[in-house]
Order: C-alpha cells, then sequence, then structure tokens
C-alpha cells in the first residue's frame, strides 16, 4: 500500500487506494487525473515503429521527458531526431497545450500519433456516463467510462484499472459512430528507483498500427535546484 506509480504520462496514482469501496464516477476520474503527492520526472528513449497498408514499414527514435508537479505538468517529446514538441498540461484547468518546435509535423501525422496522447489528454474529456465494469487481459478488472472532448468532436471509452486508476484501453469515437476511428492500449508496468512507468503503448486505427517502446528509462523525484540537464532537450537534427 502506497506505493507509487509513475506513468509515462501527468497521471500517477496509489496503489490499491480506495479499492475497498465502490466511489463514484467523479470521484474515480478525480483520482485518474491526480498528480503525484510529490515532484518526478521521467526521461525515456526507445523506438517507435509504424506500419501502414500499402507502405513499407518504418522506424524511428523516440524520447519523452516529463516533469510532474502538483499543479501542472511540463515535458518534452522528440520523434526520429527530426521533430519535437514541447507539451504542458494544467491540473486545474485540464487538457494540454502542444507547442511545435519545428514547422513541419510530417513524423507524427503520418505515425497516427497525437503528441497529448503521451500526457493522456483524454483523461480530462468530459463525462458522459459510465458502462458496465470489463476486464482487460481476461484477468484486470476496469471501470469504463464514455468521456467527451470539450469541442464535442470526440468520445473516447476508457478502461480504467480499478486498483491503479490508470487507463489500459481507450476507444475514439468520432460522433454519431459506432466502431473506434482510434484505439490506444498501455502495457509494460516497469519498475525503477521505487516507480513504475508503462514501458509500451500501442495506437492502431483502419489500416495502420503504431508500436512505441522505452528502452531506457531515468526517473526519480524531481528538484527544481538539481535537475537532470538533458531532461529538456534541442533537437538532434538542429545541433
Amino acid at each position: 500500500m502506497g506505493r507509487i506509480f509513475l506513468i509515462v504520462c501527468c497521471c500517477l496514482a496509489v496503489m490499491g487506494l480506495h479499492a475497498e469501496k465502490k466511489i463514484t464516477p467523479q470521484e474515480f476520474l478525480a483520482l485518474a487525473r491526480r498528480p503525484n503527492p510529490v515532484d518526478t520526472f521521467a526521461m525515456l528513449s526507445g523506438t517507435l515503429q509504424h506500419r501502414r497498408e500499402g507502405s513499407s514499414a518504418e522506424s524511428m527514435p523516440i524520447y519523452f521527458g516529463i516533469i510532474i508537479q502538483k499543479e501542472r505538468s511540463t515535458g518534452q517529446l522528440i520523434f526520429g531526431d527530426k521533430e519535437g514538441y514541447f507539451l504542458g498540461q494544467a491540473r486545474a484547468k485540464g487538457g494540454s497545450s502542444v507547442i511545435p518546435m519545428q514547422k513541419s509535423s510530417a513524423l507524427i501525422d503520418r505515425t497516427g500519433v497525437r503528441a497529448s496522447d503521451l500526457t493522456l489528454d483524454f483523461l480530462f474529456y468530459d463525462f458522459v456516463r459510465e458502462d458496465e465494469e470489463e476486464t482487460i487481459g481476461g484477468f484486470v478488472p476496469c471501470r469504463v467510462m464514455m468521456l467527451r472532448s470539450s469541442d464535442k468532436k470526440e468520445l473516447v471509452r476508457v478502461f480504467l484499472s480499478k486498483s491503479h486508476y490508470f487507463p489500459l484501453r481507450a476507444e475514439f469515437f468520432k460522433p454519431g459512430e459506432k466502431k473506434p476511428w482510434r484505439t490506444l492500449e498501455t502495457g509494460g508496468f516497469t519498475q525503477k528507483n521505487d516507480l513504475y512507468y508503462i514501458r509500451r503503448l500501442r495506437l492502431e486505427g483502419p489500416g495502420w498500427r503504431t508500436r512505441i517502446e522505452f528502452k531506457e528509462a531515468d526517473l526519480g523525484l524531481y528538484n527544481p535546484k538539481a535537475a537532470p540537464k538533458n531532461l529538456i532537450r534541442k533537437l538532434p537534427s538542429s545541433r
């Protein structure tokens, strides 16, 4: 009890909290959205693999760095050493800001990834309803929430672990459609420095599939007076 989970996003949860008590959907979502009670950071490097029908598979390096504090999270995402984004999320307001480091967004657009996927921006969508509980992978019970973006252009059905308050699966729908146009899945909980992070992220849609695997991780408590020097980086291609 009380062990901290550091996730590849702005959300942290404490294992087992309120597990014995049925709480309202709004209370459950508040726990899923809450930051860690202490400031933390993560620097994750790995590989993104993308495959699309009719095209050759492609692979590229990916870097994700983030500082997670009580009121906000700030971070950076770099694709292929050529394309980068500064990320921000204010807890009180919800939602994410994504600022490109370059003029073109060709790589991220081609892979089907949103920069805000890694901050789990969809958790801050407006609550619509709670559906019946389901089990992921045959053994992980989840509460299932339907959420809607503030512009009402997208619905997302989120499967949240009852024990960890973390999304294991998210299905994105366009208004009026019954089949998701993109799906996100998380996996590979890995421990380092008494913290846990998500090692794998998988996204797919009609005719395409993308897999992100973080093979190198540096994470720990964040001290602004002794912050990791290489957490926020320049694009390698611009050095």
